[in-house]
């Protein structure tokens, strides 16, 4: 049925008859403008009568039109005596652009022709035109016609406005888009209307004949990756030149898998086996295109210029046929090439680049072709490189087909073209034994050579590697723009051999123009169905879940099914393993996403994060969801200026929620600075509640970024008008200073206020201020207790038992950790119930109960595993660590101490990461591996120095000695010792100062001083209270045991070893059960007790502990008396 002319969708069907029809409401593009206008048009028509005026005036704009038409350009409007055109919307093109500059290039020729026609060229008119490329806004204007809008728009008829007559002028990004294939003069810069400085124009002086190929750092690279390929060729030239007969292999990719450089390598080893080869590309616009790329191959194989007239390209053509003579009758039709190359009959004007042959001819002329090809094949054999054949017509395909149907002899066919090539009837219905074979990806080391290639022969780390690899998939011409847009930008920088990429730089948009403009026009071949669901899909981000479905179904609806099938088939989206979509290349999603309009992308980001927020997604955080699409569509709400009352806004209140979920989580997995920065970018978009801020300050803390911290924890006060007491009330007292403990106390900020004075009294921990910390621990208890708030009252008794520990008021600690217990496992919570077990195992540890702190640690830790709470289950390993140290089981210390260390670095916990460290260090030692023990000890004792924590630098000194002392620097380790001791002394805390005291006394003793060694044993055992199990009593009884035997008094030694011996099976504090009854055994040996020394000797070999030099006595005190 007819259709209205113009009209944009069907009046009997409603389907769409134009691109426009099925374009958004409103997308960006970058386009190139095209105005042409007139000159001198109304002073001409002032005289001549309107009927006139409007015959050539018609005549001159339809050549214009056609010439827009044939480029693949959409006429946005005619204006009178000129018309604007854009290139690029509402469909894009790779070559737009240029595409434009050929439109005007054909429109200059033919109005030229067509006013010489009309009267000799005395018309005192010509045609100036005027160019521009950029961004701008395409799409319906008050509902009514499609068009274009932005300062390009602008610029580009002011550039036509001052053009020469008869001259092209373009812009800079025209003519950087465009140098290619066409020459540029640089004119003297301009000054136009609404430009604050003068700008850049250049004049068109020609243009190459055939379209040009895109520019890469790939031209220059060497030929990677492709052997298989050309192996296949090679062979296949072999078979044509041996059996004598045609062959047509077809490879078919994606844009920029390199078609173009695999023909160029073709050519080159075919030339190498002497076979002529004629290599043409297809061009997808012009004239004639029906037989274009026919008409191409005649002109290569004639040796034709696309301007050489009709007598060059016919004794051109006579030539071939003369020199075929020799091998039969020759029967080429020489008028009918003539005719497909736009040359008509004698007398008739040419026309070149189209068909000027009668209508009837036409159906001769693939048959004229073949016979011309035919005929060269006699003289040896021949290779048809033709490259780009799917941006050829269907007509051009299926004459093309029938031409290569006909030809003989010895001739391979090699034809190039995008994967939908295939999908076209005409090539292949009219070849028989045609080969199809893809052009795959690179594979992964193929490509790791090639990005060497593109870097000079550098190298870059293997992760950096691994995600340009992954953005690339594959495609040289991906990576090639990726390499060259990303060093530009000194994202990719190298120093020597060495590469790096910047953090981040693939997380932004690294699109450069080109391969946007390729990836654009595939997404721009799609059907309309599917090109409307890929952009839905981009809104998403490179990866689509599986839930959301229907929310794109709702885009598309009734062709849901159809347009993914179209995509998938497409390789532009791929199924993901566990569900859900994902872009081929983040660099396509990119691609997709770009065009669309600022507002609708903020209104579909909106739609998605209120859709995330009542969803349950498999896999994956809707949290992360709502915050990242809420995130967008108020930034780019805010860049458009949308109306406060605009429902886009909505989003903000979700936003926020799902940020504190995130920030509360990241400071749960030990990631506070993940949590500042989400809490900060979500600040941007609205104000922090109370509690965000509070969260905010914990994860600072964490950071040991102090004084954001306070600042952070003061205004946070300020503003719930808190005022924290300047000294410290007893646990049940009032204070009289502030709202803290007074009556007008609101019950729902009771909670806030002791979580705040808990963060107070941390960050006055982190900064050594440990009496401060105690005060705004001990008021968040008291408010606690008066409230009835069990968290905040389990957390300050933690908090305040942590510091009586490190005081050495052990007793006070385990009642505080207990209490916390109770309350926890009254209100049944397992987190804190968890913690408050873990502090406790610190003070069985340092009372030598190991059985005991085992079995708290073991119940903390099934607790923490009920909660998934990952750092408290590492906690437990850190103190289980340091129990293993002091009980002597120093490898497995070492290994918990290593594995928990990047989670200490993690949540910022400033006194865990030193302790670890002098755990690993201390445990290192013991093992008789002193190297680095220092160094690590050292560290160890800067952390505690920067959060003033007396008992870790005493610990850390201690540690240092044991290093010293191992390899023989006695005197060093002596002034260590007393060092730890004195730091021990300071806080009160006797295993710190049995600990130190015992490494003295046998320093002391080894440099044969009795006397100091006795002294310093008898202070330890002095310090031990009743409450101090065996184990926690040996090292420094075993002490007093070797003084007595230095003295000359075995008996009395062996008298005080027997009992720690009996208990060879149980761990001892500070000095490994092996090494006691190791030494009982030597001094039996001494006594000449030999039968119970070879007993007690293989005794320590089962004994609990390591200890090298003990174990090395023991086997070959054994293997000693096995022999004798």
């Amino acid at each position: 049925m007819p259709t209205v002319p113009g009209a944009r969708y069907c009046h009997n069907c409603g389907a769409p008859l134009s691109p426009e029809a099925t374009a958004p409401q409103t997308e960006r593009r970058y386009v190139t403008v095209l105005f042409a206008d007139l000159s001198d048009f109304t002073t001409w028509s002032e005289s001549l009568d309107p009927e006139r005026v409007s015959s050539v005036t018609d005549r001159l704009l339809a050549e214009c039109v056609s010439a827009v038409n044939e480029f693949g350009g959409h006429v946005d409007k005619l204006m009178g005596d000129g018309l604007m055109a854009v290139f690029g919307a509402p469909l894009s093109h790779e070559d737009d652009a240029e595409r434009a500059v050929r439109a005007a290039q054909a429109m200059q020729k033919r109005v030229r022709r067509l006013l010489k026609a009309e009267s000799g060229g005395g018309l005192p008119i010509g045609l100036r035109i005027g160019l521009r490329s950029g961004l701008v806004v395409a799409g319906m204007q008050a509902n009514l016609e499609y068009t274009v809008i932005g300062d390009t728009v602008n610029t580009a008829s002011r550039i036509c406005a001052i053009a020469s007559v008869g001259t092209i002028w373009a812009g800079e990004e025209t003519m950087r888009s465009t140098k290619h294939a066409a020459a540029w003069r640089r004119l003297t810069p301009v000054r136009l209307k609404g430009k604050r400085e003068p700008v850049e124009v250049f004049q068109l002086l020609g243009l190459e004949d055939e379209p040009g190929t895109r520019a890469s750092l790939g031209d220059t690279a060497p030929f990677i990756g492709r052997d298989a390929e050309i192996g296949r060729v090679n062979g296949r030239l072999e078979a044509v030149i041996d059996r004598g007969e045609p062959l047509v292999l077809i490879h078919t990719a994606e844009a920029g898998m390199g078609k173009t450089r695999f023909a160029r390598e073709v050519r080159t080893v075919a030339s190498e086996r002497g076979a002529r080869v004629l290599t043409v590309r297809v061009a997808p616009y012009g004239e004639g295109r029906r037989f274009g790329p026919l008409a191409d191959l005649v002109r290569k194989a004639a040796g034709l210029r696309f301007d050489d007239d009709r007598a060059t390209a016919e004794a051109k053509l006579r030539r071939i046929a003369d020199g075929h003579a020799d091998h039969g009758e020759c029967r080429l039709n020489i008028t009918l090439l003539l005719g497909l190359l736009g040359h008509g009959r004698p007398g008739a004007a040419d026309r070149v680049g189209g068909f000027t042959g009668q209508q009837s001819d036409a159906y001769t002329i693939p048959e004229a072709v073949a016979e011309l090809i035919t005929h060269m094949a006699t003289q040896g054999p021949l290779v048809l490189n033709i490259d780009d054949l799917h941006t050829a017509s269907a007509a051009g395909i299926d004459a093309l087909g029938v031409a290569l149907s006909k030809i003989h002899g010895p001739v391979l066919v090699l034809l190039y073209g995008r994967p939908e090539l295939t999908r076209s009837s005409g090539v292949l219905t009219r070849i028989s034994e045609a080969e199809v074979h893809p052009l795959p990806p690179l594979a992964g080391a193929d490509a790791a050579r090639l990005l060497r290639e593109f870097l000079g022969g550098g190298r870059m780390p293997k992760p950096d590697e691994d995600r340009l690899l992954g953005f690339a998939q594959g495609n040289p011409y991906y990576l090639a723009e990726l390499v060259t847009l990303l060093t530009e930008q000194g994202l990719l920088s190298g120093d020597g051999d060495h590469w790096r990429l910047a953090a981040g730089s693939l997380t932004g948009r690294v699109l450069s123009r080109d391969l946007a403009q390729v990836l654009g026009a595939r997404i721009d071949a799609l059907t309309p169905s599917a090109r409307a669901l890929l952009r839905a899909a981009s809104i998403f981000g490179d990866a689509v879940p599986p839930e959301a479905a229907q929310l794109l179904e709702k885009e598309v609806p009734g062709e849901f099914d159809t347009a993914l099938q179209e995509l998938l088939d497409r390789r532009m989206l791929r199924r993901r393993s566990y569900g859900g979509y994902r872009f081929v290349t983040p660099l396509l999603r990119q691609a997709a996403y770009a065009p669309i309009g600022k507002a609708d992308a903020a209104h579909a980001h909106a739609e998605i994060a209120r859709w995330a927020a009542d969803t349950e997604l498999e896999g994956q955080s809707a949290d992360d969801l709502v915050v990242f699409h809420a995130e967008q569509a108020v930034t780019l709400a805010k860049e458009v200026e949308i109306e406060a009352l605009d429902e886009v806004w909505n989003v903000l209140p979700l936003a926020v929620e799902a940020v504190r979920k995130q920030a509360a989580r990241a400071m749960d997995a030990s990631e506070p600075e993940r949590a500042v920065a989400l809490l900060n970018g979500v600040e941007r978009l609205a104000p922090l509640s109370y509690d965000d801020r509070l969260l905010r300050g914990r994860a600072l803390t964490r950071l040991g970024r102090t004084e954001e911290a306070e600042s952070e924890i003061e205004g946070l006060a300020i503003d719930i008008g808190l005022i924290v007491p300047a000294d410290e009330p007893g646990e049940h007292e009032e204070h009289p200073s502030g709202r803290l403990f007074g009556d007008d106390f609101a019950e729902d900020e009771a909670e806030l206020v002791a979580q705040l004075l808990l963060l107070r009294g941390r960050l006055h921990r982190y900064k050594g201020e440990l009496q401060d910390a105690r005060t705004a621990w001990t008021a968040a208890l008291a408010l606690s207790r008066r409230e009835g708030l069990a968290g905040p009252r389990c957390d300050a008794q933690c908090r305040i038992g942590l510091l009586d520990f490190l005081a050495g008021h052990l007793s006070e600690a385990e009642t505080r950790f207990l209490d916390a217990y109770d309350t926890a496992f009254g209100v049944g919570d397992d987190k804190r119930l968890a913690w408050a077990l873990q502090h406790r195992a610190w003070v069985l540890v340092a009372r030598g109960d190991f059985d005991g702190a085992d079995d708290v640690l073991r119940e903390a830790a099934k607790a923490f595993a009920r909660q998934m709470d990952l750092v408290g289950r590492a906690w437990v390993r850190g103190v289980s660590a340091f129990a293993l140290l002091m009980a002597g089981r120093f490898t497995e210390a070492k290994r918990l101490s290593d594995v928990f260390m990047p989670i200490g670095e993690r949540s910022g916990d400033v006194f865990a990461v030193g302790l670890l460290r002098a755990i690993g260090a201390a445990a290192q030692v013991s093992l008789g591996h002193p190297e680095g023990a220092d160094a690590a000890a050292r560290k160890s004792f800067r952390d505690f120095e920067r959060i003033d924590d007396d008992w870790g630098r005493g610990f850390a000194k201690y540690v240092r000695a044991l290093a010293a002392r191992s390899i023989g620097a006695l005197d060093h380790a002596l002034d260590l010792a007393q060092g730890a001791e004195e730091y021990g002394t300071q806080t009160g805390h006797p295993l710190l100062i049995s600990l130190a005291h015992n490494l003295r006394g046998q320093c002391a003793l080894e440099l044969g001083d009795t006397a100091t060694a006795e002294a310093a044993a008898e202070e330890a055992l002095a310090l031990v209270t009743d409450d101090v199990l065996e184990p926690g009593r040996a090292a420094n009884t075993a002490l007093l045991a070797d003084v007595r035997a230095a003295k000359g008094d075995r008996a009395g030694a062996l008298a005080m070893l027997e009992p720690l011996a009996a208990h060879y099976d149980e761990p001892a504090l500070g000095r490994p059960r092996r090494a006691i009854v190791a030494r009982y055994a030597r001094l039996l040996d001494e006594e000449g007790r030999l039968e119970a020394a070879r007993q007690w000797a293989g005794t320590a070999l089962k004994s609990f502990g390591e200890d090298p030099a003990s174990t090395a006595w023991a086997e070959g005190y054994l293997e000693a008396a096995r022999v004798s």
